[in-house]
């Protein structure tokens, strides 16, 4: 099943067609990271994977989208790039601009593990064996995104089930406080009142 934001990206890849895709540059096909997110720490490293993990299962219905819409595999990443989260765009950019510039459709896939991490694995392997054998490509690529979206939905409830570990210090730093300004002061100030009488 596809979910609405991916058949709206759908939609809109069908009507923009290959006339508004700018070609990307070279710098964009090394395997490695973005400089951003190589500069940065691992906190920045971590919400940037957690961007991705995000964005991937949508991304992988756009290109589900593409591909029965009849676009050829190399073609359906180029067609939904300019719809897709930054640092997934620059991944797949990073494959067409191999592609562009001469590798292999399958060589220049392995820019998607080292770029999305080892969750891209299977959508490189699985275009790369229907670039290399002719297998079908759409019946794979759906189950590879409900895969990804059930991973999604795994992750979204782990962070939720660490919601009250992860609140308990703030509402205790800002609980405590105002449990003694408004229950514990009012007392000593009617007993030191009592006592200055």
């Amino acid at each position: 099943m596809i979910s609405w934001p991916a058949a709206a990206v759908g939609l809109a890849v069908l009507v923009a067609g290959w006339a508004l895709h700018p070609r990307p540059s070279r710098r964009l096909a090394e395997a490695e990271p973005p400089a951003r997110v190589r500069a940065a720490g691992p906190l920045a490293r971590r919400v940037a994977q957690r961007t991705i993990d995000r964005a991937y299962p949508d991304a992988l219905d756009a290109i589900v989208l593409a591909v029965r819409a009849g676009y050829l595999p190399a073609a359906a990443l180029q067609a939904v790039q300019p719809h897709l989260a930054p640092l997934l765009r620059d991944a797949f950019a990073a494959v067409t601009a191999r592609v562009a510039s001469g590798d292999r459709f399958a060589d220049a896939l392995a820019v998607l593990p080292s770029r999305l991490g080892p969750m891209a694995a299977p959508l490189a392997d699985s275009f790369a064996a229907a670039d290399r054998d002719g297998l079908p490509l759409a019946p794979v690529l759906e189950r590879l995104a409900d895969e990804a979206r059930q991973r999604r939905r795994r992750n979204a409830d782990a962070l939720a089930r660490q919601l009250p570990v992860r609140m308990s210090l703030p509402l205790v730093l800002c609980t405590l406080p105002s449990f003694l300004f408004l229950a514990i002061v009012p007392l000593l100030l009617a007993a030191l009142s009592s006592l200055q009488q």
